[in-house]
């Protein structure tokens, strides 16, 4: 009876061990399990740089959309003449200051006005347009346009910023108004008499209006 007793007793006892050896195991293992250590890169972000410029000290870019009006985009005559003769007028000139004042590097091209703004008068075939910028080394040494009469065929041409190094992709940044620099460039418009504009008296009265249209692209 006594062995039995016993040999119950020790099996409750090894009963207990295991049950708190099997819960001993559980809890560590579980503590380790817990043990953890992170990092995050928070913040993660993108944001679009700026593509804008100015023409002049005060006329800005219109953003994706060429400008057919007054307003934004809508900039004053390089040229305005009036009352011109074949005595004595032989030829008037303007300047366009262009500055990249976007954060981007961008590429800029010329071309004559579209629309209601391409050349458009009788007086256009007896009169020459020439563009030219202030550079004087190549690659661009200063002539966007050649003297062509206004009537003729102005191709889309890119624009050289006045860089030390005249390069077509213009630096970011510049300040309206400016038109020197890695930045901007300065346009003279030149508007003369054409062979036949001496010697046609059917050019009295006859007008020409004409615009120039300066695009700009992200590069």
């Amino acid at each position: 009876m006594d062995r039995s007793r016993k040999a119950g007793r020790s099996l409750r006892v090894a009963a207990v061990l295991a049950a708190v050896v099997a819960s001993t195991a559980v809890v560590g293992w579980g503590g380790l399990a817990a043990w953890s250590a992170y990092t995050e890169n928070a913040g993660n972000s993108v944001a679009a740089g700026t593509l804008n410029h100015s023409n002049g000290a005060s006329c800005v870019s219109l953003l994706g959309t060429i400008p057919t009006t007054t307003g934004t985009g809508w900039c004053a005559a390089a040229v305005t003449i009036s009352a011109v003769d074949p005595a004595n007028w032989t030829g008037t000139s303007g300047t366009v200051k262009i500055s990249n004042t976007g954060s981007l590097k961008s590429t800029f091209t010329l071309s004559m006005g579209t629309g209601g703004q391409a050349p458009t008068g009788g007086l256009c075939p007896d009169l020459t347009l020439k563009v030219t910028d202030l550079n004087t080394i190549a690659p661009d040494t200063g002539t966007v346009w050649n003297t062509t009469a206004l009537n003729g065929t102005f191709t889309s041409v890119g624009l050289y910023s006045n860089a030390a190094a005249p390069i077509l992709s213009w630096t970011g940044g510049g300040a309206a108004g400016g038109g020197t620099g890695a930045t901007a460039n300065t346009f003279t418009v030149a508007v003369a008499p054409g062979a036949g504009f001496a010697n046609d008296s059917t050019d009295a009265g006859l007008t020409c209006t004409f615009g120039l249209l300066f695009s700009q692209t992200a590069a």
